[in-house]
Parts: C-alpha cells; sequence; structure tokens
C-alpha cells in the first residue's frame, strides 16, 4: 500500500481536520521520502490557489525539478510563469512546438 492510497475521496467527518491537511502531509511525507527540501511556495497575488490535476511525462518532470532546483523556484511556481508568459505571448511560437 502506498501513500497515495491513503488519500480519501470522500468528504472527512467533522473532526476537525480537513482533505487539505490531509493531502498536505501525504505531499510532505513524499517529499521528506525522496528527501526533497520543501519550501513554502506563495502566490505572486497572494491570494488562494486552485489545485489542478494533470499529468506530466518522466522527462518534463524531471525538467521541471531541474529548473527548479537551479532557480530555488517552486515547481508550482515555475508553472504560473511559464502560463502567465504564453498567456500574453504571440500563440505562433505555441502551435509550432512539437511537445508531446
Amino acid at each position: 500500500m502506498s501513500l497515495r492510497d491513503l488519500k480519501k475521496s470522500t468528504p472527512l467527518s467533522s473532526d476537525g481536520v480537513s482533505a487539505a491537511d490531509i493531502d498536505s502531509f501525504i505531499e510532505g511525507a513524499h517529499t521528506y521520502a525522496y528527501g526533497i527540501q520543501r519550501k513554502a511556495c506563495t502566490t505572486e497575488d497572494g491570494g488562494k490557489t486552485k489545485n489542478a490535476t494533470f499529468s506530466l511525462t518522466a522527462q518534463s518532470h524531471h525538467e521541471l525539478m531541474t529548473i527548479s532546483k537551479r532557480t530555488g523556484v517552486c515547481k508550482s511556481r515555475l508553472l504560473r510563469i511559464l502560463i502567465h508568459d504564453q498567456y500574453y505571448s504571440d500563440d505562433q511560437w505555441l502551435y509550432n512546438q512539437a511537445i508531446k
């Protein structure tokens, strides 16, 4: 059984523990197990964030992790920066990319 199996998909009982706390705990356990130092990452506008679920190829995940380690910027913030940059750029460049 892995730590991901401990995540609940149904709402928790009203014992004062939220699903976000459990997800945060599990994610912290993963980072600890892999020896990754977890840094607090805040949004630029100080607002709330929206969780998103998506898949990365092993190469993309490795590249994102490498950029994060090299720059000291957490992965979620890097993605927000790249999204923001692409939002305000010319889409023609994106159409010409052969990303799988």
